[in-house]
């Protein structure tokens, strides 16, 4: 009888022998990133079994069934703590979909350009921040695709959340408690301006006069009422041990103040879960985080693609789980051949609510699919699910209509999994009040947005469209 070199057993042993190591190679069959160099594919670096759900279950789970409590044992082995949770005990559903293959899928094409055009190049320097091999700060892409630690899986997350030079996100979010009754909804605007490794926007690599800066990171309230002209900046330094300027406007005061530090771990608007130090699963400058640690390796059901529901005007996302059916969007999952684990502990913030943050990062993209964050007694508290995708489905349609489809995070949820709190957000196309739209890319942003009188026009006019 012929036996399959390639198995289940040994594809675990693999990944349990880089763990017990503490090495990463992306790839099982080949190294990842030289597959997606000659063929824009991803699966041919993995053996059958981790190609396809189909295959990993030996047919017991199906592309186009439902993960459901009716199959969340069978994949338990392939599930995070939370979304099992959130399957087991609060009935959420979702949709289980092909594992993607085009790599173009599952990042913005200028970004996968940038990575293959700069490999080789970036190095940690003596203050382990990411330069050039001449020193220079980074020029665009993932300086590490395929990283050998768990700092160089972290950094590319940190130096581009969104993966474009510049995203403006519409952001409606619904906050319910365990019981499915609605707290809070919140409308606001979610903007990332990159002033380092620019890979779409002239001038690149770098904005001129800003190369001690990283980001521009403006929010603002939009609803209800009363967060109608709150809003915060932060400017990011590029040297990752250094704390981002951090300031907020509230119309009641009429005045810009200082953030403190510790305001990261508070919520962005009252009752919400999300805090600005969940945003991307790394929030902050990753040197104000140490301990870094590869803590597991291996398949995952994640949301990593096909998560834009093109079917409503808006993109609102159906929604599942809680006693009302309310507490999750309606999402696809499909399994992620190869995912690394890693944790990070908050270093620089002696007053942090969390003890470490769990991250599992898709090794393809190395999106953050899921974040746990641990309490100070070191139980898991809060979940951090996102879900990504390209804006075009099978059937061609895509947005915007022409050119390039856009790609992004769909919807992400802050769940509490001590309480059931949950505030799920998501990317919508237009927030009302006239100019509050999806843009990527777009330079006029940064003048429109990215300082402090911004912050205070907005206020003062109750965040009234500015175009």
């Amino acid at each position: 009888m012929h036996q399959m070199k390639y198995t289940r057993e040994w594809t675990r042993r693999y990944f349990l022998e880089q763990v017990g190591k503490g090495v990463i190679a992306t790839g099982v069959l080949a190294p990842l990133w030289d597959v997606i160099g000659r063929h824009g594919e991803v699966l041919a670096a993995y053996p059958e079994e981790l190609r396809s759900i189909e295959a990993y279950t030996k047919g017991r789970v199906k592309v186009g069934s439902q993960l459901d409590t009716s199959n969340v044992e069978i994949l338990k082995d392939v599930l995070d703590p939370a979304l099992y949770q959130q399957v087991k005990t609060e009935g959420r559903v979702a949709r289980i979909g092909e594992t993607t293959n085009n790599a173009d899928e599952l990042l913005p094409h200028d970004y996968l350009a940038a990575t293959a055009r700069n490999q080789g190049q970036a190095m940690f320097d003596a203050s382990q921040n990411v330069v050039t091999k001449d020193g220079k700060p980074w020029i665009g892409g993932n300086p590490f695709p395929s990283p050998k630690t768990a700092a160089e899986v972290l950094i590319s997350n940190t130096l581009s959340w969104g993966r474009h030079d510049i995203s403006f996100y519409p952001i409606d979010t619904f906050v319910t408690d365990s019981s499915g009754r609605q707290l809070y909804r919140y409308k606001f605007v979610f903007i990332e301006y990159q002033t380092i490794g620019r890979i779409s926007v002239d001038p690149k690599p770098y904005l001129p006069g800003y190369l001690d800066k990283l980001r521009y990171q403006p929010t603002f309230g939009l609803y209800p009422e009363e967060q109608q002209g709150v809003g915060f900046l932060q400017i990011w330094p590029y040297d990752q041990r250094k704390f981002p300027d951090f300031y907020s406007y509230l119309p009641v005061f009429k005045r810009v103040r200082t953030l403190p530090v510790d305001q990261r771990f508070e919520s962005l608007f009252p009752g919400l879960n999300a805090y600005f130090s969940d945003a991307w699963a790394t929030g902050d400058p990753l040197l104000t985080w140490g301990n870094f640690k590869l803590v597991g390796r291996g398949p995952l059901l994640g949301f990593a693609n096909r998560n834009w529901n093109a079917a409503k005007p808006n993109w609102e996302h159906e929604t599942t789980g809680g006693p009302q059916k309310n507490r999750f969007s309606v999402g696809e999952v499909e399994l992620v051949p190869d995912v690394i684990t890693v944790d990070m502990s908050p270093t620089g913030y002696p007053r942090a609510p969390y003890s470490k943050k769990r991250i599992w990062f898709d090794a393809r993209s190395m999106l953050p699919l899921q974040m746990i964050a641990f309490d100070r007694q070191d139980k898991p508290w809060k979940a951090w699910t996102s879900g990504f995708s390209i804006y075009k489905t099978k059937s061609g349609q895509q947005w915007p209509e022409s050119g390039a489809p856009y790609w992004s995070f769909s919807f992400a949820e802050a769940f509490d999994m001590q309480s059931g709190q949950c505030s799920r957000l998501e990317q919508v196309k237009e927030l009302p009040g006239g100019g509050w739209t999806v843009r990527v890319n777009d330079p006029s942003v940064f003048t429109s947005f990215c300082n402090l009188e911004a912050l205070q026009r907005l206020g003062s006019g109750a965040a009234a469209s500015p175009f």
